[in-house]
Order: structure tokens, then C-alpha cells, then sequence
């Protein structure tokens, strides 16, 4: 059935997902790692196939611009928040022997660029390629040639 069809190529691109979190060395916390999910639906005329993930994927894969409101007040406010919360947690987790509000206020002020030194970068972008959309409309497309040529057969018998 389709749905199967649609639901292997989530799990295996979950899978390549989270084995390039792990190869590229970004998993700290394991909170982006255990936050995929893969949801599909699948209709007579539609197929809906999502992998979902924290909402800092998009910073993962392509960096963060510095904070919009550079005013001290937002700044300091931020980087309270930021170097007592996950940035606190990710310099732990990383075992970096640096400040935490010293990391926030970095990133407040600058953003990051990614690549950089602690991620070379491609964390969805390696994974869910061209190819691999093509490999899964491939199988779709096969089923669907089966499936006529069995109606066909059906229908001339």
C-alpha cells in the first residue's frame, strides 16, 4: 500500500536524520535527536509526509542571525534567559569549559554562521536530498504501475 510505501521512507529518513546528527557531532543534550517525528497522511488524491523537529532545526542547519533588538535592555535580558537555560545546558553537555552568558552574549550581538567549528553544517540538507525524494516518488510511481497493470489484467480476463 501506498501508506507503507510512505511510512518506510519517513522512518529511514528519521534514521539518517539522527545518524547525522550523531556524525556530525552535534548531539549535546539529545533533545533534537529525540524530538523526530514522522507523520504522513494519505488520501485518494493527496500524500501529506512530514518529519518534524525542534523548532532550532532551521538554526542548525543554517545558523542564527543576531537578535533583532539590540537595545542593552533585550540584550541583557536575553542573554539572562539564554545563559541560564539551554545555553547553560549545551555548554555542560558539550563539556566546554567556557562562560554560558558569555556564549549568549556572543550570539545576541552576532548570531552564528554555520558552517563553523562545532557544526560543519548539512544537518537535513546531507540527508533529505533530491535523490532521496526522487527515490521515494520512484517507489510510489511502481506501485502505481503495478497496481494498473493488475487492474488492467483484471479487466481483459
Amino acid at each position: 500500500m501506498i501508506e507503507d510505501i510512505v511510512n518506510k521512507w519517513l522512518i529511514d529518513t528519521k534514521k539518517d536524520l539522527f545518524n547525522n546528527y550523531i556524525k556530525l557531532g552535534l548531539k549535546a543534550s539529545g533533545d533534537w535527536g529525540n524530538s523526530l517525528e514522522s507523520k504522513s497522511e494519505v488520501t485518494s488524491t493527496t500524500i501529506n509526509a512530514k518529519i518534524l523537529a525542534n523548532d532550532y532545526t532551521e538554526q542548525l542547519e543554517n545558523g542564527r542571525q543576531p537578535n533583532k533588538n539590540q537595545s542593552p535592555e533585550a540584550l541583557k535580558a536575553w542573554v539572562g534567559w539564554a545563559g541560564s537555560t539551554f545555553l547553560d545546558k549545551w555548554v555542560k553537555d558539550k563539556g566546554i569549559n567556557v562562560n554560558p552568558y558569555a556564549v549568549a552574549w556572543k550570539i545576541a550581538r552576532e548570531g552564528w554562521k554555520v558552517p563553523n567549528r562545532y557544526n560543519k553544517g548539512g544537518l537535513v540538507s546531507d540527508v533529505i536530498t533530491n535523490d532521496k525524494i526522487k527515490e521515494l516518488t520512484s517507489q510510489l510511481l511502481l506501485f502505481k504501475v503495478d497496481q494498473i497493470k493488475s487492474d488492467v489484467i483484471k479487466i481483459v480476463r
